[in-house]
């Protein structure tokens, strides 16, 4: 079979990722049949991932709530993003944030907790979707807790859309021996920085070691024709882990404010001039759909999509 349709070939890219020509060419090979498709593209290790649900929830909101000694942040996603504008589903992730800050809680135990007097977190969650005709998912939580007296959150929420809800949320807690009205502005900036340079860690310390030594493994791999001797070689791998990590971690990066200083530098500055001893223990960053895989479309189709389900 040749006559494969350009439709075909789109709806298997978008469920694999794979190229057109693959794609047509996994058609052919079975027949227009596109469940074989994907199993002889995968077998082919051409299929990028597994067979994608054709209702993949990847927009939505991000919220932070903070409580005593209790900050959360939570993920919840839905397909489109005109959702994020829905005020049943602004207000359906507040009552969330109130359930969830009561105790530090899994995302399985969530769901099960009472929303209202008569349903569940799951159950107010399946009327949502109800009603909006679109797939909802709360999809992560996460906690950080004050470690002690002396210490505080900072946070700050990208593209808001109220004063807890956006598409970034970042959450840091700091400890300190001399408080200092400016300590939490510090704290505020500090997650402006992590929301905006996505560190993977705190400093070298958080980062995974497996991380470290594939990141070596390439980068001998780039220089391994380059005819230097084995100890040079080393020498110029370490300086690159170095480089590597300083971009990657918190405490090394160049502070967004001013490039010139690190963060760590920034910091050891705020308690020379303070006095505070102001140490960061922590932060949490949530980035709106990050890592989920999606199929792409474009404005048209989203509005199609959306004017299909109101009809």
């Amino acid at each position: 079979m040749s006559n494969i349709s350009a439709e075909k070939i789109k709806s298997l890219r978008d469920k694999t990722g794979a190229g057109i020509m693959d794609c047509k060419n996994a058609l052919v090979e079975n027949d227009g049949e596109v469940d074989s498709a994907i199993d002889w593209l995968r077998k082919k290790g051409i299929a990028k991932a597994n067979k994608k649900s054709s209702r993949i929830a990847a927009e939505g909101l991000v919220g932070v709530i903070s409580k005593g000694k209790l900050s959360c942040i939570i993920e919840v996603n839905s397909e489109t993003d005109f959702v994020s504008k829905n005020n049943d589903f602004q207000d359906f992730i507040n009552s969330l944030l109130q359930i969830a800050i009561t105790k530090k809680y899994t995302l399985e135990e969530l769901l099960s907790v009472e929303f209202n007097n008569e349903n569940t977190v799951q159950d107010a969650l399946q009327s949502l979707v109800s009603k909006i005709g679109e797939n909802i998912v709360i999809r992560r939580l996460n906690y950080i807790e004050l470690n002690s007296e002396n210490s505080k959150f900072g946070i700050y929420i990208h593209n808001k859309v109220s004063e807890s809800l956006g598409k970034i949320g970042c959450v840091t807690m700091g400890s300190f021996k001399n408080d200092n009205p400016k300590i939490s502005d510090t704290l505020k900036k500090i997650a402006m920085h992590i929301s905006a340079s996505k560190p993977l860690a705190l400093d070298e310390n958080g980062l995974d070691k497996q991380l470290l030594n594939k990141e070596r493994e390439i980068f001998l791999e780039q220089l391994a024709n380059s005819g230097k001797p084995k100890d040079i070689l080393d020498k110029i791998v370490d300086g690159k882990i170095k480089k590597y990590v300083d971009e990657i971690t918190l405490l090394n990066q160049s502070w967004i404010l001013d490039p010139k200083k690190s963060v760590s530098e920034v910091i050891k500055d705020f308690n020379e001039e303070f006095n505070c001893n102001f140490v960061l223990e922590g932060y949490q960053l949530f980035v709106l759909g990050e890592g989920v895989e999606t199929n792409t479309k474009d404005f048209k189709e989203e509005v199609a999509s959306q004017l299909t389900q109101s009809s």
